[in-house]
């Protein structure tokens, strides 16, 4: 995996060895942030980080805040190695950079009490059945995502089922092969827009 474009372009994203880390391709993350465009100056979490890989990529693109979560011991060994290998200190880290070791609903839980919201939620979940309504519900309860704000699911075709009561409109998605790219946003105007 490389990261794509950006200030980091070109440089390798190390990958995992473990088969239950499913990281998101090169043609998948390009196409994800074509989509998300412009990322520049936007806040961010990368949820169910796993290798840090979407993390990256928008760091690398000019975000201005990066949460990764992730909850597995090897993949948050992962992403330190791949943040000092981009010359980011984990243990030292900047502060528009975090990781959270947690599972994602704690870190929902977390980053609401602190009143944090952010401009663009990633998620890329195990594929399993259900797992795309759980992250509606979650963000439902727990609203972190900022008026205008994207919240981008990279999820399996048989995982289509939607929470009826969500309030943020589905407003784009794009198949590429047993992956669905799908985007809610919470408002018409770009992520990050001055106002």
């Amino acid at each position: 995996m490389r990261i794509i474009a950006g200030k980091f372009k070109s440089r390798i994203v190390k990958a995992s060895q473990n088969m239950r880390v499913r990281p998101t391709s090169d043609k998948v993350k390009g196409a994800l942030f074509n989509m998300l465009e412009p990322v520049a100056g936007c806040s961010l979490v990368d949820f169910y980080a796993g290798t840090g890989n979407l993390g990256l990529e928008a760091l690398s693109r000019g975000a201005s805040e990066v949460v990764f979560v992730e909850k597995a011991a090897d993949s948050l060994k992962l992403i330190s190695e791949n943040l000092e290998n981009f010359g980011i200190h984990p243990r030292n880290p900047p502060e528009n950079l975090r990781v959270i070791p947690s599972e994602v609903s704690k870190a929902f839980y977390l980053l609401h009490q602190e009143g944090k919201k952010f401009d663009i939620l990633l998620a890329d979940p195990p594929y399993e059945t259900g797992v795309l309504k759980r992250l509606q519900r979650l963000l439902m309860e727990y609203p972190i995502l900022k008026e205008n704000g994207i919240f981008a699911v990279e999820h399996g075709l048989k995982d289509t089922e939607l929470e009826g009561d969500f309030p943020y409109p589905l407003v784009r998605q794009k198949k590429y092969g047993d992956t669905l790219l799908t985007l809610f946003k919470n408002g018409p105007a770009s992520p990050c827009e001055e106002d």
